[in-house]
């Protein structure tokens, strides 16, 4: 691979780490979109097959992601703790934008009667996650202030989780860490690393290899499930992303932003913007995808 290869797949790697930490855009999306995906699928599931040229195909994808998020962290974070919900309101317009990405991919398919049933399931398991998260009480902040023991137990299955938003295309990592609860906290680890700085890596650490462990577990799961089951799985995943996006505005932690701070009228217009914004941004995506499966189609006729 020479240099000019290096540099276009670390610029690759930047925009999906952009991806990675906005909540309603799937960072595999954007690697579907740049002709990465293929590449980076192929290479995660080969690791323990062929482990050095596959490491040396990811590095620089790796680098560029790792890049991106240490530019986005500290201005999403002062962004979330001030005007949450616009913030929230930009990520379900992305969210809204990208499923035409996703149903695109079974539109041609025959579907079944039992797939109603399969979206709606999906769909209530979504909505279940921020309804479950504020009626049960799931404060994962106390976890994080101070930092407690169980955090490091906690946040390797949540980086698992998050990962599938570097896999799955139409999934939104963060989106998951929002409706979770995760995400304003784990931006909040920056502060952390002033009075808790051993602590604060640690969790970092934790969180890196529940991700590298399920980028690799998504995978392989993914490869099988298109294989056998593809219209299937983009069903539930059509169904997540939708109920998702009820999540956003109804968890823990918007429900406590709306008590702490209300929604002034100039947030909720912010909002408003945003959400358009994001939606039309998200779309332009999607038209933008089309364009070159349409190209590369003509191209290979």
């Amino acid at each position: 691979m020479n240099i000019k290869d290096v540099l276009i797949d670390a610029l690759k790697g930047f925009c999906m780490g952009v991806a990675v930490l906005i909540p309603g855009v799937s960072a595999a999306t954007i690697a579907l979109i740049s002709k990465i995906y293929d590449k980076l699928i192929t290479n995660i599931a080969n690791l323990f097959k062929t482990f050095w040229p596959s490491l040396k195909a990811l590095i620089p994808i790796g680098i560029g992601i790792i890049i991106a998020i240490l530019a986005m962290w500290f201005p999403l974070k002062l962004a979330t703790e001030h005007i949450l919900f616009a913030v929230v309101c930009l990520f379900a317009g992305s969210m809204i934008g990208s499923v035409p990405d996703i149903t695109d991919n079974i539109k041609h398919e025959p579907l079944k009667k039992r797939y109603a049933l399969y979206l709606l399931l999906a769909i209530l398991c979504g909505m279940s996650l921020g309804i479950m998260s504020y009626h049960l009480n799931i404060d994962v902040s106390a976890l994080f202030n101070p930092i407690d023991w169980k955090l490091f137990i906690v946040i390797i299955p949540v980086g698992i989780l998050s990962a599938a938003g570097v896999i799955v295309p139409g999934i939104s990592g963060s989106m998951m860490l929002l409706v979770l609860g995760f995400y304003t906290n784990i931006l909040g680890l920056v502060d952390k690393l002033k009075s808790q700085p051993g602590q604060a890596i640690g969790v970092l650490i934790c969180m890196l290899v529940g991700i590298i462990v399920g980028m690799f577990f998504f995978s392989l799961l993914m490869k099988q499930l298109f294989k056998k089951a593809k219209v299937a799985t983009y069903v539930w995943i059509i169904g997540l992303v939708v109920g998702s996006i009820f999540s956003l505005f109804y968890n823990h932690d918007i429900m406590a932003y709306y008590h702490e701070h209300g929604i002034p009228w100039w947030e909720g217009l912010l909002g408003a913007i945003l959400l358009i914004g994001g939606f039309v941004g998200s779309y332009y995506l999607v038209i933008y995808q089309r364009k070159h499966q349409n190209e590369n189609r003509q191209v290979s006729q």
